[in-house]
């Protein structure tokens, strides 16, 4: 019996009614509502709300109400799994990436082991050696085998935000994935992302499987390994133990470096503009498109004319191979004939109508976008929503919210890839980080194909709407009288 018979089940039985009157009350058929009970026959959404207004609901119950039916909808492990993208997506959207760390003065090194207890202290002994570490000089490396509650994110992002030069070497164990579900899975990415991003290749993350539990019988288990330091670290975080001793030190990093040559990356990262291209090729494919960019996704409606247009370049990269990635890159999206997928937001949409600005594209080799082509961009895309050859989707903020410095594209099969826009601080095109494990890829493809009518987004309506809106304010602004956009 699923969670949501159950919930009904109960609401039902608590309310004292029969069957029968619930569905007469909600204008429902009592089989319907019989076969619900048994998981035999989904109920329709509009039953669902009938049914949550008929029982007087509050809002948090009618939260926890719906939850169990799209839970039922989706199966546990793929709901799961959108609820882990969903806060993923919402995470890295709430990532400051701006340097806030003090500086730090540590003591040389001494030759005696010293225990630290409690959480606060442990934490700031750690802050200050990364701190003293790292100062010392480039090429600096570290290495890391982290309980789950630990992540180090934001100290090492100020620490490579401030341009400190140096290395990272993490080690994960992550479960057994049994079944659909990889929650955790995608919550660690949450941690990864922003570190691949900032240090712009400088963070390897390296992942092995264990079943849960093996790990505990140290309890200091857990470490940290520095040029002049070893860190032993319980899970909980309330105890470490700091060493001194080079042989010591010298003896883990030659246990951890093993261990790497064993273990796979979970991401890899590039930063040349014509790799990002090439992988943004590779992974288009005829069949199936997803883009989730706080912009519309316009790749489809970019011809050679545009790119003749508005490229150019700096002189870093010659302007024949740019020009010629970019055509191969958009006639690919110009093939694909079903699950085109865009996902954007309406602050994205009226930044693209105000300014033209491409924010995937590096504004040194794309200029702004001219109002009468904006235009043309967003009446091409208007009616391919119209006609459901493109998946359009404006996210609703109180629910879904994109980080603006990302694009996240990916095929169901191969890869995901994250790559950085014209608002993450050193540019777009200045990272590209790639996931290739299929079980992720398929959970992210799942959390596509369910996004259309939930709640996450907003009706299919008013998405058009909005469009309708940007395409008369763009009329108005390239000297055309506003007529009938349909």
């Amino acid at each position: 019996m699923s969670k949501f018979s159950s919930h009904l089940k109960h609401l039902i039985e608590s309310s004292g009614e029969t069957i029968s009157s619930v569905a007469r009350d909600i204008g429902a058929e009592r089989t319907s509502i019989n076969k619900a009970l048994t998981d035999e026959r989904v109920l329709p959404y509009r039953v669902v709300q009938a049914l949550a207004g008929h029982f007087r609901l509050t809002l948090e119950e009618r939260e926890e109400f719906f939850q169990d039916y799209e839970m039922m909808l989706q199966g546990e492990d793929a709901w799961r799994n959108r609820q882990a993208i969903c806060d993923l997506l919402n995470h890295l959207a709430d990532v400051q990436l701006t340097p806030n760390l003090p500086s730090v003065q540590l003591p040389p090194p001494t030759q005696k082991a010293t225990l630290i207890e409690g959480e606060y202290a442990v934490r700031g002994t750690i802050r200050s050696i990364l701190a003293w570490e790292t100062g010392q000089g480039e090429d600096v490396t570290l290495r890391m085998f982290l309980p789950a509650g630990l992540g180090l994110s934001q100290e090492l992002l100020e620490l490579w935000m401030e341009r400190t030069q140096f290395h990272v070497e993490e080690l994960f164990c992550t479960p057994v994935v049994t079944g659909a579900d990889c929650a955790q899975d995608i919550q660690l990415l949450g941690r990864i992302i922003p570190l691949c991003l900032v240090s712009r290749g400088a963070y390897a993350p390296y992942y092995f499987r264990e079943r849960p539990g093996t790990l505990e019988i140290n309890p200091l288990n857990y470490y940290i390994i520095t040029p002049h330091y070893l860190i032993h670290l319980s899970r909980e975080q309330s105890t470490a133990e700091i060493h001194t001793q080079e042989p010591l030190i010298r003896l883990f990093s030659d246990h951890f470096q093993r261990l790497l040559e064993r273990c796979d990356l979970l991401t890899t990262c590039t930063s040349s503009i014509l790799d990002v291209l090439r992988h943004y090729t590779e992974v288009t494919s005829p069949d199936n498109s997803f883009f989730l960019l706080s912009q519309p996704c316009f790749g489809r409606y970019v011809t050679p004319a545009y790119i003749q247009k508005y490229l150019r370049t700096d002189g870093s990269v010659p302007l024949d191979a740019l020009s010629d990635m970019g055509n191969e890159r958009f006639s690919m999206l110009r093939k694909v004939d079903k699950d085109y997928y865009t996902v954007f937001s309406e602050e994205g949409l009226q930044s693209f109508i105000d300014t033209g600005v491409l924010i995937e594209m590096p504004p040194e080799y794309v200029a702004p976008m001219e109002p009468a082509d904006r235009l043309s961009f967003l009446t091409q895309l208007r009616r391919e929503m119209e006609a459901g050859v493109v998946v359009g989707l404006i996210v609703r903020p109180s629910y879904l919210r994109l980080p603006d410095y990302l694009e996240l594209y990916f095929d169901a099969e191969r890869n995901i890839h994250f790559d950085t826009t014209n608002r993450f601080p050193y540019g777009a095109y200045c990272c590209d980080i790639r996931v290739s494990e299929e079980y992720l890829c398929r959970a992210f493809w799942g959390f596509f194909q369910t996004l259309s009518g939930s709640k996450m987004v907003y009706p299919r309506e008013d998405a058009l709407r909005l469009l309708d809106e940007g395409i008369s304010k763009l009329k108005n602004l390239s000297g055309q009288n506003v007529t009938n956009t349909k």
